[in-house]
């Protein structure tokens, strides 16, 4: 009867039609982070029950927090991209209230913000969007004579890379110290620690994931540090009708992350954790290769990445006629469903994470794993006309997005099935590559755009006169150009015509 309560224990997933998967990807947004530990549930649970006073709750576990990490204070965000935010509107405006209500308006205020070269991530677009501007320093004496040029409102490092930039954080300190410019690490995916040691080497600030591999809710990071900026950043957030009132963070998801804080330094036993996830690749690893074209090999984590071991499993091509992104998409398509990262994937390897392998499933993902690379698969067989139409020269194209269009154009090179050439709109202009088959033309193109590059994929067919087609819309850092982040803004419609 419509209206009516589900059947217990039916999952809100299977009631939606959404077939859940097994996640031996990672811990990325996009597959759904962690799951939540069960005591950080039951808290969440009973924080539902009551209503309290924000400011009040959050003064409490910002205290907690202080307590925990060692910091002078923390406060949970709504992500650790909104922690970037907060923390950056702390440095440009504190809290000020003439500041606060212009962002990200920051005529006259300090709104650069300087970042070690090659240090450049996708997420400092949270930064941006407070209406700063991201400067590149490539070593010390750039970065120092950066500091006297600009209105610098804050330094930002990106802890993944750190270890090995010519520019360190113990460079950074001294002279961001003496001109009183705060500093803040990206550490999201970062083993949180007490002593903290991005906070103990100088840094004023650090931002961390608690969705992530302290498996609290999905949605929430944290702020630590110095409690004067910390304590701006939550002014500067919701429920205060400023710049990141966007950025709201429930009474539940505040008390949930709290009690992931408090177990990941209280009951965690990383030993214990290190033993299951090496036994769960060895499940995997004794079921592969029994194909006698795979081999595998467990990478032990090392720097600054996240403290999990990784299974890297590779094949010889000549008996197995798959690429990684191809076994990726049939384990999908399978039942269960099993997700690998399409990062790292090449066109003879995947890499397998145990840390979502939930009991039982690493026996599961190996069985998969050795029916879909057991199958026989012949080479792919091209279709189309065996003669291509030509499509070189100039043409006008028109992209018709969801919502609003865009002027483009391109200048086609063919050389057989080949292709070439320029896509280019007011904004940008960079090279394209593709292939015709008949009448059926595919061409991509990558404009590099701040940390990122714009990813266009133009499918379509067309004559001597007009084309048109699908577009699949993305954007990608230099480490990760996998299909989930250029296909990460949808699809369009396009369609050109031949300039005469």
């Amino acid at each position: 009867m419509h209206g009516s309560a589900p059947p217990q224990g039916v999952s809100p997933y299977a009631r939606l039609g959404v077939r859940p998967i097994v996640n031996c990807g990672c811990v990325r947004t996009v597959y759904g982070n962690s799951l939540m530990l069960p005591e950080v549930q039951e808290a969440m649970a009973s924080a539902a029950r009551q209503f309290v006073v924000m400011d009040e709750l959050m003064d409490a576990v910002g205290q907690r927090l202080a307590d925990l990490t060692g910091a002078e204070w923390g406060i949970v965000t709504a992500g650790s991209a909104a922690g970037l935010c907060l923390a950056t509107a702390a440095c440009v405006a504190g809290n000020d209230p003439d500041k606060m209500l212009r962002l990200p308006a920051t005529d006259g205020m300090r709104n650069v913000v300087l970042v070690p070269k090659g240090q450049r991530f996708a997420y400092d677009h949270s930064i941006r969007m407070v209406g700063c501007r991201i400067v590149e320093v490539s070593d010390v004496a750039e970065y120092v004579a950066q500091l006297d040029r600009q209105r610098v409102a804050m330094i930002c490092i990106y802890g993944d890379k750190e270890a090995t930039s010519p520019l360190r954080l113990d460079d950074i300190v001294g002279p961001a110290r003496q001109r009183g410019i705060p500093i803040l690490v990206d550490a999201a995916s970062d083993e949180l620690g007490r002593p903290n040691r991005w906070l103990a080497r100088g840094a004023n600030m650090a931002v961390y994931s608690s969705g992530k591999f302290l498996r609290g809710p999905q949605a929430t990071g944290l702020l630590i540090g110095d409690r004067p900026l910390v304590e701006a950043a939550w002014w500067n957030s919701s429920p205060h009708q400023a710049l990141g009132r966007p950025l709201k963070i429930s009474k539940e998801d505040i008390v949930g992350a709290w009690i992931a804080v408090e177990s990941w330094f209280r009951d965690r036993d990383a030993a214990a954790q290190q033993a299951q996830w090496h036994s769960d690749l060895e499940a995997i690893s004794c079921l592969v290769t029994r194909h006698p074209n795979v081999r595998v090999e467990i990478i032990e984590p090392s720097g600054n990445t996240p403290p999990v071991p990784r299974l890297l499993l590779r094949w010889e091509r000549s008996g197995i006629n798959l690429t990684g992104i191809e076994l990726r998409e049939e384990l999908l398509a399978g039942d269960p469903r099993i997700m690998i990262d399409d990062i790292g994937a090449t066109d003879c390897s995947v890499i397998v994470d145990p840390f979502s392998l939930q009991p039982g499933e690493a026996i599961v993902v190996g069985e998969r794993l050795l029916d879909v690379l057991s199958r026989s698969r012949s080479a792919a067989t091209k279709t189309g006309s065996a003669v291509a139409l030509e499509f070189s020269g100039r043409w006008d194209i028109e992209v018709l997005f969801l919502h609003g269009t865009a002027s483009h154009s391109l200048v086609l090179t063919q050389d057989g099935a080949r292709l070439s050439g320029i896509h280019s709109s007011d904004l940008f202009s960079a090279e394209l590559f593709g292939e015709v088959r008949g009448a059926e033309i595919s061409f991509s193109s990558s404009h590099p755009h701040e940390s990122s590059a714009i990813s266009y994929q133009f499918s379509g067919r067309g004559d001597n006169t007009r084309m048109s087609g699908a577009v699949i819309l993305g954007s990608a850092t230099s480490v990760n150009r996998g299909p989930v982040a250029l296909s990460q803004f949808g699809t369009a419609r396009w369609s050109a015509v031949r300039r005469a």
